[in-house]
């Protein structure tokens, strides 16, 4: 009784036990079994707080027969969620599973990973309808030979509940039935194993998806095939859609409505002359609502991967290429992606990066697609020029050096030099154009110079200060952060 009442006036019990019994929400769900275990291990107090909470057992791996009875019984009504893997490292026990399907009606998640067998357990036991099931992932390990085709009768064939729907490695006829609810979809197959669900089904099943926010597309993307040109599907609640594939074009966007403030994610792998960066955006851009208020872009010209990101209020565009081209770049694919911007308002834009691209010669700046966007960038404040040949751009910015009428991007504010080479920086041109801007009362606020190695005297920069408000120097070997291309949409 001393040992008890002790325990029961130590800090860590003066929580409510309605917070305390919450703490386990929090933790990270790998080890979660041990640490269920130990919990209830602590005292009288925390085992009966602990198993009194039937959310807390409602995860089943069904790898051991007795624990699953256990958290069977501990789970009560609590929707289940059901984990079955098959791997070299262990497998889920078929004993322990046949006591969960008793409890199939209130299974509220459905995780199926391993080789393309799997399926046949499904197709025995998951037949009746779940009311509760809110999540299914099925991720079948690659098979070149044979796809396994998504099996019609699982769950009666409704599943209407479905929040989340993951599928990975298997054939489906879309569309399905019932997912008026179903808010994010990710459809992924291996590159030449499985053919991609038509345009068409695609479509009909976006429309019976209203509520879809996040769609993911890996491999999946429908050649040209039989919709009329004029139909158009509204998602009026996309947030984000991904799509991955061995070649870019644009078939599905074509009939998508895309709403203002989702994101476009759009990465592609190929090689060649036949690749267009032109062929990623739609005939038609009056149904991207998303694209009608650009404020920033960022274009990165690397040897093997150029990206096209647009952003602003209304949302954004994201274009991510592997080239193929090994170790050369190519220029003619560099211009295609800067001629790709005609098709947008550039009156708008307020901040634009550039990484590694070498334009015209200076005195050819007049004649090339930089020029002519510079030319229609009245409101950029911003210019960041990351390991480019920052001559051609200071002769462009330059009004005595360039042959225009008008002063390229008047409110120009804020200019930003990432500098790798020693021959890529001209500190006189520089300060030339300085010079000139504050003549013609658009003088520069901002300077900043990040070198990687000591390029010139750090008196010899402060010469801008005459012309510019604030100068920077520095010496850094790290890129900007968000100028580095993503490995994943998490990085968005």
């Amino acid at each position: 009784m001393v040992r008890s009442m002790r325990n029961n006036f130590a800090p860590i019990n003066r929580i409510p036990p309605e917070v305390l019994s919450l703490i386990p929400d929090y933790c990270c769900s790998c080890g979660m079994d041990e640490m269920l275990i130990t919990l209830t291990h602590v005292c009288h107090g925390w085992r009966e707080l602990f198993i009194s909470r039937s959310s807390l057992w409602a995860s089943l791996d069904c790898t051991d027969v007795e624990q699953t009875r256990v958290y069977i019984e501990r789970s009560k009504s609590s929707p289940l969620e059901i984990i079955l893997e098959k791997s070299k490292d262990g497998a889920y026990c078929n004993d322990a599973l046949l006591l969960a399907f008793p409890h199939i009606n209130r299974l509220g998640s459905l995780t199926i990973c391993g080789p393309s067998d799997i399926l046949a357990d499904l197709t025995k036991h998951f037949i009746c309808p779940t009311p509760l099931l809110r999540k299914l992932k099925i991720d079948l390990d690659f098979d070149r030979d044979r796809a396994p085709k998504f099996p019609g009768a699982l769950f009666d064939g409704d599943i209407s509940s479905l929040r989340r729907l993951s599928l990975s490695g298997l054939t489906t006829n879309l569309p399905w039935r019932n997912l008026v609810n179903l808010t994010t979809f990710k459809l992924s197959h291996f590159p030449g194993t499985v053919d991609p669900p038509f345009t068409t089904r695609l479509l009909d099943f976006f429309e019976g998806a209203p509520l879809l926010r996040d769609i993911t597309l890996r491999h999946s993307i429908p050649a040209p095939s039989d919709p009329p040109p004029e139909r158009l599907v509204s998602l009026p609640y996309l947030k984000e859609l991904t799509t991955t594939s061995q070649r870019a074009q644009s078939t599905l966007l074509n009939h998508l409505s895309i709403p203002s403030g989702a994101h476009l994610v759009i990465t592609f792998t190929f090689s060649g002359e036949n690749s267009r960066i032109l062929d990623n955006l739609p005939k038609n851009l009056n149904n991207i609502d998303n694209l009608s208020h650009i404020t920033a872009i960022n274009l990165i010209f690397d040897t093997k991967e150029k990206s096209l990101r647009l952003s602003g209020p209304s949302g954004g565009l994201y274009i991510y290429g592997i080239w193929g081209a090994g170790n050369i770049s190519s220029p003619s694919l560099e211009r295609r992606v800067l001629r790709s911007l005609d098709r947008f308002n550039l009156s708008q834009i307020q901040k634009l990066t550039i990484t590694k691209y070498t334009p015209s010669p200076p005195n050819e700046i007049e004649e090339s697609s930089t020029f002519r966007n510079l030319l229609l960038m009245n409101d950029l404040r911003t210019l960041t020029l990351i390991k480019c040949n920052n001559l051609s751009f200071i002769h462009a910015l330059n009004p005595e050096r360039n042959k225009s009428d008008t002063i390229l991007c008047p409110d120009l504010q804020e200019l930003v030099l990432y500098v790798k080479k020693r021959d890529w920086f001209y500190l006189d041109e520089l300060v030339e154009m300085a010079s000139e801007r504050d003549e013609r009362y658009t003088k520069l606020s901002s300077v900043t110079i990040v070198s990687l190695d000591e390029m010139c005297s750090r008196k010899d920069v402060f010469k801008l200060r005459k012309f510019v408000s604030r100068v920077e120097y520095k010496l850094d070997v790290v890129s900007p952060e968000w100028n580095r291309i993503p490995g994943d949409e998490s990085d968005w």
